[in-house]
């Protein structure tokens, strides 16, 4: 992966060079997209502009710690998140007489690697415990994006991602581990854990009830793991320049 993002940042920074002169309408826009911090990365983009209504388009993630709270049983558990991604497509705009703006088209390919930690308290047999937590997704998806680009002063761009349907072959790993003491687990305790984990899974749509969950009584952990097809929304907005 480290080659395939070097080359990605590559291909963002030569953009630079394909720009017109400053008299010329331009070619390249360079964007970033805040909404990308909401996952635990900071997503930057750029379009190259060709034949008037075409372009090339390419976005990385770069991972930037996020804290974020989810339910474990009634209780907040804090995780911290991060994920690297990236994103190349082919935009087409659908206006003939417009150039690096309007309605558009974008057929894409993505990848992302997001991971998340996190620690939540709980109960097992009337006992209270800890509960240490990681997860880790990995997907590969295709969809095609529709939005619409505006330039402001001919320079500044604003890009709005309205509906982005997508599909990703997925895989995700959850792991679970008590880490109150070295005790392994009764029969009960390690029962009430599954449960416990089933319960805190559901508040994920398409996951839930589609994972393979094994618990280990003497290591004291839950392991929860999806492998197949998810759906998803690409959807947002990225500001940036173009010249």
């Amino acid at each position: 992966m480290k080659k395939t993002f070097v080359l990605a940042a590559f291909f963002l920074l030569s953009l630079s060079c394909l720009a017109q002169e400053p008299n010329s309408p331009p070619n390249v826009t360079l964007k970033w997209a805040p909404t990308g911090l909401l996952v635990g990365s900071v997503s930057l983009q750029a379009e190259y502009n060709y034949m008037g209504k075409n372009s090339l388009t390419a976005k990385i993630g770069i991972p930037a710690n996020r804290k974020h709270s989810f339910e474990y049983e009634d209780k907040d558990a804090e995780f911290d998140m991060k994920a690297t991604s990236f994103l190349a497509g082919y935009r087409m705009y659908l206006s003939k007489s417009k150039h690096l703006k309007g309605i558009y088209l974008e057929p894409f390919f993505k990848y992302v690697h997001h991971t998340s930690e996190g620690v939540g308290q709980g109960t097992l047999n009337n006992r209270n415990v800890t509960m240490s937590f990681t997860n880790n997704y990995n997907g590969f998806g295709v969809g095609a994006q529709l939005g619409a680009q505006f330039l402001i002063g001919k320079r500044f761009v604003i890009d709005l991602f309205l509906l982005g349907p997508e599909i990703n072959s997925a895989k995700n790993n959850f792991r679970a581990v008590e880490i109150t003491n070295s005790i392994p687990w009764t029969h009960v305790e390690a029962g009430e854990a599954e449960q416990d984990i089933r319960n805190f899974l559901d508040q994920f749509p398409f996951i839930r009830n589609k994972t393979d969950i094994m618990v280990n009584q003497s290591s004291k952990t839950v392991t929860a793991d999806f492998r197949g097809a998810l759906p998803g929304i690409r959807t947002g907005v990225s500001f940036g320049i173009a010249f």
